[in-house]
């Protein structure tokens, strides 16, 4: 092992192994049975082709199709929860060689092989149709190979020592696809049937607004994660208060809530299940990179920041428990770039004004966005906080409800629909923490020019070229150090306004004794619900 893939280890926690010498034995599984009813806030975009969904969609989608590197318990990437055995890299930091776990089927009975990993990366997720949220994180791609039915080669077009995690359940929404499922289409590539996956889970239904039924793969690889249940059932409901209550009168089994109903639950004698770090909110200041808007300027961005109490925001929102204060945006604990030294900015109301003053604050209007998300259901009531104090201060605010399917196409079409007779468009945005932080440094900060989704920082060409040096960069330890750098100036610049890394909170009935999914991530693995 390369001296690369040791700091990976360290740093990013990939576990990069090969497990064919390990021997398993299959462990005595009782058959599944029973229904697993789980209700959600929302099925997003409402679509099963992952092409042309995003990471808010995996809470209905990321169950029957599997990533390439898996995801730990404890968030580490690794082989156990994942399609590839073990994985390579050259000490250029371009080429990856995959070797992918042998014996796998495809919940029609079809073998796995580095095939579908060539169709998934190499074409349906770099299709013109694909939309997906880490599809642009796959144009670094300059070549996909199948060496043999079971070894994938990629290589890249620049270094990147990270990019692993780019195929990871806990930092991305990329799933392997089969390619006998899908047939060529002018703008890309159409699903033949339903979903068709290798996961623990396999299609059955979906009625649109309604549910989605998955029943289990009693074939599954791994033994250990065949679901104790025989069928899972997924169930949108916008309201809080309803999900609550389908768990306390039975009628669910589990039901992902927001942290201010933690105090209710446990009234309710239901008891609560959390996985730590799933998403992290931060406040984002969308289309500042236009110079027409008073948040390109430094002064004004800091008056926004210092304008709003977090600290009280956190204390009415989440009990303890539920989440914890961030300082940064785009790192967390384990981070490459993390620095324990930087603290979450004070909440300073004199100083807010003072820099009103200072820019001669004409009321131009900041333009609030509240939207519902799978991954934060709690922002509408952090952005009627937020709005408050924003108020109090002196700023004029304009606070505009929407669904997410319609407030996405604001950030993700080129060009965007960012209005600059606003003085800032502001958005809480619910991230995977994605402790490589490339790919949502990539996502979330250059320009779409580069490569880019979400162009949140106010100056592109700045910080494209602070992108260009940092994908030059061969070593996890030069990287480490650039992020670092990279990691101050945002927080010297107030960016953005971090809120919390949060726990993904669940209330569960008296038939749920377990669940094991991965922290710091997307990765959910509802199979590993146990029964009492």
């Amino acid at each position: 092992m390369n001296t690369n893939l040791n700091m990976l280890s360290k740093l990013l926690g990939a576990t990069v192994l090969t497990l064919g010498a390990l021997v398993q034995t299959s462990p005595v599984v009782a058959a599944p049975e029973g229904t697993l009813t789980v209700v959600v806030p929302n099925f997003g975009r409402e679509m099963l082709d992952m092409g042309k969904t995003s990471t808010q969609d995996l809470q209905y989608t990321g169950h029957t199709n599997e990533p390439l590197i898996g995801t730990a318990p404890n968030g580490q990437l690794a082989a156990e929860r994942g399609l590839a055995e073990s994985w390579t890299m050259d000490d250029g930091a371009k080429v990856f060689t995959i070797t992918l776990r042998p014996n796998v089927l495809w919940h029609d009975g079809k073998p796995f092989t580095a095939d579908d990993v060539v169709f998934s990366l190499g074409e349906r997720y770099v299709a013109k149709d694909a939309i997906c949220t880490f599809c642009r994180l796959l144009q670094v791609i300059d070549t996909v190979t199948a060496e043999d039915d079971l070894t994938v080669k990629i290589v890249l077009k620049e270094p990147d020592p990270s990019f692993m995690a780019v195929l990871s359940a806990r930092d991305g929404d990329i799933r392997i696809l089969p390619r006998h499922n899908f047939k060529p289409t002018a703008e890309g590539f159409e699903m033949i049937a339903g979903p068709i996956g290798t996961g623990p889970w396999k299609f059955a239904e979906f009625n649109r607004g309604v549910d989605m039924l998955l029943t289990a793969n009693e074939s599954y690889w791994d033994p250990t994660r065949i679901p104790d249940f025989a069928e899972l059932r997924l169930i949108p409901r916008s309201q809080a208060s309803t999900r609550l209550s389908m768990v306390r009168a039975g009628e669910a089994d589990m039901a992902f809530i927001d942290p201010r109903q933690v105090i209710d639950a446990k009234a309710a004698k239901l008891d609560i299940l959390t996985n730590r770090g799933s998403s992290k909110g931060g406040l984002s200041f969308y289309g500042c990179w236009q110079e027409e808007m008073l948040c390109h300027q430094q002064d004004f961005r800091e008056a926004l920041v210092r304008a709003i109490d977090m600290d009280a925001i956190m204390k009415s929102i989440y009990p303890e428990g539920t989440a914890e204060r961030l300082a940064t945006a785009y790192w967390t604990e384990g981070s490459l770039g993390y620095d324990p030294a930087l603290e979450p900015y004070k909440y300073d109301p004199q100083r807010a004004a003072e820099l009103l003053k200072k820019i001669g604050y004409d009321g131009t209007p900041v333009k609030l966005w509240s939207v519902r998300t799978n991954a934060m259901p709690e922002a509408p009531e952090i952005m009627d906080l937020v709005d408050g104090y924003l108020r109090a201060a002196g700023f004029k605010t304009e606070v505009t409800p929407m669904e997410f399917g319609a407030f996405r196409p604001r950030y993700a079409s080129s060009p965007q629909q960012w209005e600059t007779n606003y003085g800032a468009h502001l958005y809480l945005d619910a991230g995977a923490p994605r402790p490589s932080v490339i790919p949502a440094l990539r996502v979330g900060i250059i320009s779409q020019e580069k490569g880019g989704l979400i162009q949140g920082y106010w100056n592109l060409p700045k910080i494209d070229a602070e992108w260009d040096k940092l994908i030059s960069l061969t070593t996890l330890e030069e990287l480490d150090a650039e992020l670092k750098q990279l990691n101050h100036q945002l927080y010297g610049e107030f960016n953005s306004y971090p809120v919390a890394l949060r726990y993904e909170v669940t209330a569960v009935g008296p038939r749920v004794k377990s669940w094991t999914p991965s922290a710091f991530g997307l990765a959910w693995h509802l199979e590993t619900v146990k029964k009492k």
